[in-house]
């Protein structure tokens, strides 16, 4: 007892000085790391990858996830919203709909960064099966060409398209739209580019959406 009482006795002054120093430092330390930490929000888009080839993503799905992130200044300066985003891998994914949750391995940001929050955190993805089917394409024609003219043909080119999208939607229908070509007034043949018009938004043409129309007029 007496030897730790002399111990802790023992250059007394010094071990004041000393420990008074450590406070000063321990004070003047933190406020600098809490100054070094940054956060700041980002609207980061939302990147599905490895859809399966015989599915298709339906129905609303948030296109932006809105993301807190913290870390060092130098870090979360330097970080290009642009080169950001979340992404989801959908690889072996089922048909129906499901809710995923997000978190920092669906971000591409750098490992010293911290995810405060994400929002939405919980996203709901509806999968359904994939179909595609050869569609004619048709004009309607309208009006009338001019006196002592006729119509000799019309023809369409490509004559069919491929669509693309889910089974139910396919087997609904319409598929696309009317083309309506007006020839009033016509005494002599032309051609017109006319771009295929899909109702149903999970519809999609594979390949080239513009059809080219050649209307023959004659005279009689």
């Amino acid at each position: 007892m007496v030897n730790f009482r002399n111990l802790l006795l023992n250059n007394l002054f010094l071990k004041l000085i000393s420990l008074f120093f450590a406070i000063i430092l321990w004070f003047y330390i933190t406020p600098v790391v809490s100054r070094d930490t940054l956060e700041m929000n980002y609207a980061l888009p939302l990147q599905l990858k490895n859809i399966p080839d015989d599915m298709i993503v339906t129905g609303k799905v948030e296109d932006h996830i809105n993301v807190r992130l913290k870390g060092r200044q130098s870090i979360i300066r330097d970080l290009d919203p642009d080169e950001l985003n979340v992404s989801l891998n959908l690889s072996g994914a089922r048909e129906g709909a499901r809710y995923y949750t997000l978190d920092h391995d669906n971000l591409n940001v750098p490992g010293k960064v911290d995810v405060v929050s994400m929002n939405p955190r919980k996203i709901k993805i509806d999968i359904v099966r994939l179909m595609r089917k050869e569609v004619d394409v048709k004009a309607n024609i309208s009006g009338k060409p001019a006196s002592g003219y006729r119509i000799k043909s019309v023809s369409v080119s490509p004559a069919k398209i491929i669509l693309e999208g889910p089974e139910s939607e396919i087997k609904k229908g319409p598929l696309m739209e009317d083309i309506n070509i007006n020839v009033s007034g016509r005494r002599s043949s032309f051609s017109k580019e006319v771009k295929v018009k899909i109702p149903l938004r999970n519809l999609r043409i594979l390949g080239n959406d513009i059809v080219i129309i050649d209307v023959e007029v004659e005279r009689i």
